[in-house]
């Protein structure tokens, strides 16, 4: 059982970061030295990666690595439109076009989708150079494309005619708005999560494709919603306005950042911070750029926008991670003495990103602190800002303390060959009968390699980043109580605790979180020693061979029952 702690991590850090990925600058800049206009990134600047999420397939093929393994579902065709997109029958167009002309897009669509087109109507796109601020910013964009553009119409976007339809993505946004997509696609310089890479987080893990071998795919919608959504432009600003002023508004971002991993709506929603915008956020002024955004006179409290994409001296970008720290809070932390196997973490594995703990306190992350106490300081005081992010430290270390805790208690259990039921007896860990063929062993590395051959995949598998299959896969026995138990402790009440104190709301923090916590704790002490003691009584039953007597003694306490059932009977009857 020993090669079962290091393939919590190693498969992971296989999948995610054992191929290069192209890297971004930082920081972009409109235009070079000489005036030129600043070009487009690419996602995506290796091969295989094109090849696993950019390439055009439709629907034949998935994503990621396994992309042979499932073929999508059709709606993957409007949330990965790059890859999946797949033009429409021509037939109900065809119709169509004997009453419009092709180019006719908004007279058509007024009948077929009039929502979108009042949104259209209402829209900057529309009216390009409504005012004079716009009509420079238009006049910038008109240089890049080289043509005038009185309007944005259908066309740009969505092509000519609908022979030549697609749906657009990011690529298409930064045709124009270059500086904002170079700003977004830069998040991938600072490690996941990031948005640009949500589609790679969502179908390279092995349950994903799993889940669809099992005929229930589907049931990962709300999964795909989000993780292909957000690396589009259009989910904070949203079809077919696209509104600068609503992806300033908290909301834009609350239907994502939500819930059981990331509950950060309900953290800064029930806030002092949240409740002055509730109160109050209907009068400010959302039309105004952050950059001119005077704390306490146009915001009197902050939003969500207003301190993610808060890059230093009065400066915002469009790359809301650049001051991550603790990253979700899901990788263990260096300057702990863990008792489990994390302190071995990531198990002498040496592929990056993953190929290493957390460093709190590394000169990076110390220039990311002064950062966010810079932020805090439009309303606060620096000296409460620092010693409040401290006290935010101080949580996560101690939480991943009780993390090592019950990590260490499941693992005693696997050790002593406790887990009920045993790997042996219950559905492989996901895609555990083919990852170790598919992957091989210079990725892998041969133990990891060896113990997926020998096990055929019937191994447990918990804690950072692994363990979390337990919340995604309906394996018959896999995951056991146990470990689901855990992985709802770490990945879910841990983030309520993280998120609630990071956004200062105190019940979430507390009742939702560390209380959670200390009650999974407790649970989990309580079903390993009810696993350990019948671990014990099994082998006492073995050591004094009572396994085979205990059939005939069932058969004799079922006959005493049923003798004593029936005279009770008899006597009954004789008293009527």
């Amino acid at each position: 059982m020993k090669f079962l702690r290091p393939v919590s991590i190693a498969l992971f850090v296989a999948l995610i970061a054992g191929l290069p990925a192209g890297r971004l600058a930082a920081e972009e800049k409109p235009q070079s030295a000489s005036g030129e206009q600043e070009q487009l990134k690419e996602l995506y600047d290796n091969p295989t990666l094109k090849k696993w999420f950019e390439e055009p397939v439709g629907l034949e093929k998935g994503s990621g690595p396994w992309m042979d393994v499932y073929k999508p579902v059709p709606m993957h065709m409007y949330w990965y439109p790059n890859r999946h997109y797949v033009k429409p029958d021509g037939t109900y167009y065809d119709q169509l076009l004997q009453k419009y002309k092709a180019e006719d897009c908004v007279k058509c669509h007024e009948e077929v989708t009039p929502g979108i087109v009042n949104d259209w109507k209402e829209s900057t796109h529309a009216h390009p150079k409504k005012d004079e601020g716009f009509a420079a910013k238009t006049k910038d964009i008109e240089k890049r494309v080289n043509r005038e553009l009185p309007e944005v119409s259908c066309n740009e976007c969505h092509g000519k005619d609908h022979k030549e339809l697609k749906m657009p993505s990011w690529n298409t946004c930064g045709q124009c708005h270059t500086t904002q997509t170079n700003q977004f696609l830069s998040e991938k310089d600072y490690g996941r999560p990031n948005h640009p890479q949500t589609t790679e987080a969502n179908v390279i893990v092995p349950w994903y494709p799993e889940l669809y071998r099992m005929g229930i795919g589907n049931m990962q919608f709300g999964c795909d919603y989000c993780h292909a959504a957000s690396e589009k432009c259009d989910i904070c600003h949203t079809r077919h306005a696209f509104k600068a002023a609503e992806g300033r508004r908290p909301e834009a971002c609350q239907s994502c950042h939500m819930g059981f991993d990331h509950p950060d709506a309900e953290s800064y929603g029930e806030s002092k911070m949240g409740y002055i915008y509730h109160m109050e956020g209907h009068h400010w002024d959302f039309e105004k750029p952050l950059k001119d955004v005077v704390p306490g006179k146009d915001y009197r409290s902050p939003t969500c926008q207003f301190c993610h994409m808060y890059t230093g001296k009065g400066e915002f970008s469009h790359n809301v991670v650049s001051k991550g720290i603790w990253r979700m809070g899901t990788v263990p932390p260096k300057g702990m003495e863990f008792k489990s196997s994390l302190k071995d973490y990531p198990y002498g594995v040496n592929l990056p990103p993953l190929n290493y703990k957390l460093d709190i306190y590394s000169p990076e992350s110390k220039a990311k602190r002064e950062k966010w106490i810079e932020a805090c300081s439009n309303c606060h005081s620096p000296r409460w800002a620092r010693l409040y992010l401290e006290n935010l430290d101080e949580v996560m270390f101690q939480v991943w303390g009780c993390q090592d805790r019950a990590q260490k208690c499941i693992e005693d259990v696997i050790a002593a060959g406790a887990l009920d039921p045993g790997p042996e007896d219950r559905d492989p860990y996901p895609l555990g009968d083919i990852v170790a063929d598919a992957l091989g062993p210079g990725l892998l590395g041969e133990p990891i390699y060896n113990a997926f051959k020998q096990t055929k995949g019937k191994l447990p598998v918990l804690g950072p980043i692994l363990g979390v299959y337990a919340d995604f896969y309906p394996g018959k026995y896999n995951p056991s109580r146990i470990e689901r138990l855990y992985v709802d402790m770490w990945f879910g009440d841990k983030a309520f605790l993280y998120k609630g104190t990071a956004h200062v709301q105190q019940d979430i923090s507390w009742w939702y979180g560390s209380s959670k916590v200390f009650g999974k704790m407790a649970e989990i002490e309580s079903e390993a020693r009810l696993l350990m003691r019948a671990k014990d009584t099994d082998r006492m039953l073995k050591e004094k061979g009572r396994y085979k007597s205990l059939p005939m003694l069932g058969l004799i306490l079922a006959g005493i029952v049923g003798g004593v059932f029936g005279v009770g009977v008899i006597r009954r009857r004789k008293g009527n």
